[in-house]
Parts: structure tokens; sequence; C-alpha cells
């Protein structure tokens, strides 16, 4: 009887988790389930107050099937990254020149009659005619060049591989290399959760985004902090994600022009941090999600490479 009693009861089990198991089965069908409470619901952000949108956007520049990879604007040209090769454009489209390169480069800045080349772990010095000057030494296999700048006889180099900014003279020489920290005994640095790592250089004071703290910093050109602001909010005037601002460059006025990755949009700020307005509100197309990288013209158009769309988009003040 004992055997007997305890089989009822390991059939009485058996019986209530299959029943159990079909009425999940069933309440989780398509058009059955209930709301889910931790959804991340993001369609609020896309709303922009268009007041706020300072900026219109009055040319496209199609780049037909090649694929984009970076962009500069420099003396009424624009220079385009592609795979081993970089086209010049002028900024109503017109292609001027098409110059092959040794390698694939990811971002390039153009100063005066030289053009600074980021490979994947060295840079690459060219005149703007596309003659190769130099290729600077190599920074090792963990390195990934992301972005460059320069002042006077200094170059500026991003590594968002190694979480550092280098410090050149426009030889190639390196100076000194700094790793972001703001006091001794942070536990961080730069943080570098994915390709992201963006300079620029305005009136000679050097602005470095920090993307994991959603920050941007200033340093001396030794490396030490002079001041910073952070804004992490998915509200339209902070940043949000694991890596945001993705891309940034500064106006001749001294507006930082920003560029984010997954809730895509384009904004102005001052160099306190305050937001200025929006350049280009965000849209819930699900195939939007790469930073446009941005650059600016002597006017403070802004200049936006669409990697979604293989174009260059350009937006005026209103």
């Amino acid at each position: 009887m004992k055997n007997k009693g305890i089989g009822i009861f390991v059939v009485v089990i058996v019986v209530l988790i299959v029943v159990v198991v079909v009425i999940d089965a069933l309440s989780n069908r398509t058009g059955k389930r209930g709301d889910n409470p931790y959804k991340l619901e993001i369609d609020q952000y896309y709303k922009v107050d268009p007041a706020m949108i300072l900026y219109k956007e009055i040319r496209q520049i199609k780049l037909g099937d090649v694929k984009p990879l970076g962009l500069d604007y420099s003396n009424d040209r624009l220079y385009v990254l592609l795979n081993k090769s970089l086209k010049i454009v002028s900024p109503r489209g017109e292609e001027l020149s098409n110059i092959n390169l040794p390698d694939t480069a990811r971002c390039i800045h153009v100063s005066g009659d030289l053009m600074y080349l980021g490979f994947t772990n060295y840079v690459g010095q060219f005149h703007i005619d596309g003659r190769q000057i130099k290729l600077w030494e190599t920074l090792g296999e963990k390195a990934v060049i992301t972005s460059i700048a320069s002042k006077g006889d200094q170059v500026f180099v991003a590594d968002a591989g190694n979480r550092s900014v280098l410090r050149y003279d426009t030889h190639g020489q390196l100076l000194g290399e700094f790793g972001g920290k703001r006091n001794i005994d942070d536990l961080h640095g730069f943080v570098i959760p994915s390709a992201y790592f963006d300079l620029d250089v305005y009136d000679d004071e050097l602005w470095v985004v920090n993307p994991g703290m959603h920050a941007l910093e200033n340093y001396t050109d030794e490396g030490v902090l002079r001041g910073f602001w952070e804004k992490t909010s998915m509200k339209i005037e902070g940043f949000s994600g694991c890596c945001n601002p993705a891309q940034m460059t500064i106006a001749p006025d001294g507006t930082f022009i920003t560029s984010e990755k997954g809730l895509v949009r384009i904004k102005a700020y001052k160099a306190s941090g305050e937001l200025i307005g929006i350049v280009s509100p965000p849209t819930n197309d699900s195939e939007e999600t790469h930073a446009p990288e941005v650059a600016v013209d002597e006017s403070g158009g802004v200049f936006a490479l669409d990697f979604d769309r293989n174009m260059i988009r350009y937006f005026v003040k209103k």
C-alpha cells in the first residue's frame, strides 16, 4: 500500500507539471502574451520638439555601391575614404580625383597640404595630391586607430584598441601618450567598449571623447585633464548606450557637433556641454543604426557621412 500511495503521488505531480507547462505555452502564443513590464520603451525618444531642430538638410551626395569608411573636409574639398582608395569631391558632389592607397584606412585628417590617414595600427602621411610621404611605425596588433587631429607641429592619434591618445611631431616621432585618467587613483581612464574613440582640436585645445563615460574631456598636450562634461541620458540632451557620442567634430565658432549610434541623432552643443539644438533628429528606421561621421565647413554647415545609405548629407542652419 505504501508503494501504491507513492506511485499515485508521483503521477499527480507529473500531471500538475504537464498542466502548468501547457497553460504557460498557451498563454505565450502570439496575441496571448501579457505586457512585458521590463520592455524598454524607446518610441518616446524619437519624438523631438520641432523648435529644437535648428538645421535643415539641403543636399545629398550619393556615393554609389562603394562602402564609405571615413570623411574629412578641408579647403572646399571633401575627402572620402573607401576600400584602399581615397575619393576627393567638391561640396556639390563633383568628383575631383581618386587616389589609390597601400591599405584600407578608416580615418583621415587633412591639415594644409598634408593628409594623415589612420590605417588599422599605423598612420600614413601623404601630400594632398596623393603622394606618399611616410608610413609611421606600427602601434602593434592591439591597436585600432579611430581618429587623428593636429595643432601646429603636433599630431594627436586616438587608439581605441589600446585606449590611449598618442602625440607625435609631424615627422612621425612619438612624443608621448596618455590614457585619460582624471585622478591618479582612478580605476579607469578612457572607457572604450567598441571601436569608437574620437578627438578634435579647437583654439589650440585638445578635446577627446570618452564614449563609455558619455563624456567630452579637455586635455593639455601632455595629457593632463583640464575639464570635462558628461551627459548620460536617453533624453535628447544626453548620450546613451555603451559608447556615445560615437563621432564628434568642432565647428569654427566652437560649436561641438556630435553623432550617436543606436538611437541615431546629430546634435550641437556649447563647449560647456549645454545643448544648443538638433542637426538631424532620430528616426525609427530599423536600417539606420550607424553613427554618421561628421565634418564642418567654414560657415558651420555640417557634412554627415551616412554609412547606412552610402551618401554624404549636408545640413545648414535654418
